[in-house]
């Protein structure tokens, strides 16, 4: 099977700023890029070698990858996902986008968008058993998406026509309670009060104190 059939595209896939990795059915990594190295394949284990005799270490298995960088309260949904993952029979046949978060070697929360790709042989006619996963950094766009539900989920506004009280000026709610101004507005919006007086009920509450608003004016 020839996939990288030139310098050109060899150099090519080394260059790329997404993190490549090849991967066969069995989900063993069977060759990556240097964006990969640099990125993602610093969370590999270290093989431990005990005994006088050395052995290979074993290619990677994927999957079991994507379970070890899972963080504690991503855990169920990186599960969901290694799960559809595995359903995947071989050969490969189509395309799957997947958003997983991992820890990284320095305790920090990063999000990857995964894109596994079908490597398609010479032969177009030919199933492939070889998929590529480009993994791109989609960190700053989720801490927006999270900053933009958090500051939607804060904003209420008002709408419509309020029932108030000709007389009392209390509002009348959804449920047909009758509530002064501030307690509506508490309830509706983020809006917060702090007592003061205008002048013109200073003059009619406290006419003694009028004479002093007359000279400030």
């Amino acid at each position: 099977m020839r996939y990288l059939i030139s310098d050109l595209e060899r150099l090519s896939f080394q260059s790329m700023q997404h993190q490549l990795i090849i991967v066969d059915h069995n989900w063993i990594i069977r060759s990556c890029n240097n964006a990969w190295q640099h990125g993602l394949g610093q969370l590999l284990p270290n093989p431990s070698v005990t005994g006088p005799s050395r052995t290979a270490p074993e290619p990677p298995h994927y999957l079991h990858l994507v379970e070890g960088w899972t963080l504690r309260e991503e855990k169920t949904k990186n599960a969901k996902i290694v799960q559809e993952l595995k359903s995947i029979t071989a050969p490969f046949k189509d395309s799957y986008t997947y958003d997983i978060a991992v820890q990284t070697v320095h305790n920090e929360q990063r999000w990857f968008r995964l894109e596994l790709t079908p490597l398609i042989q010479a032969d177009p006619s030919l199933l492939s058993d070889l998929a590529l996963i480009a993994h791109t950094d989609v960190t700053e766009q989720k801490q927006t998406e999270r900053q933009l539900k958090k500051a939607l989920s804060e904003v209420r506004t008002l709408r419509g026509l309020l029932p108030i009280c000709a007389v009392c000026k209390q509002i009348k709610d959804e449920q047909d309670s009758w509530n002064s101004v501030e307690s509506y507005l508490e309830k509706h919006t983020h809006a917060e009060f702090t007592h003061d007086i205008c002048p013109d009920c200073i003059r009619r509450l406290y006419p003694k104190y009028s004479n002093i608003l007359d000279k400030r004016s």
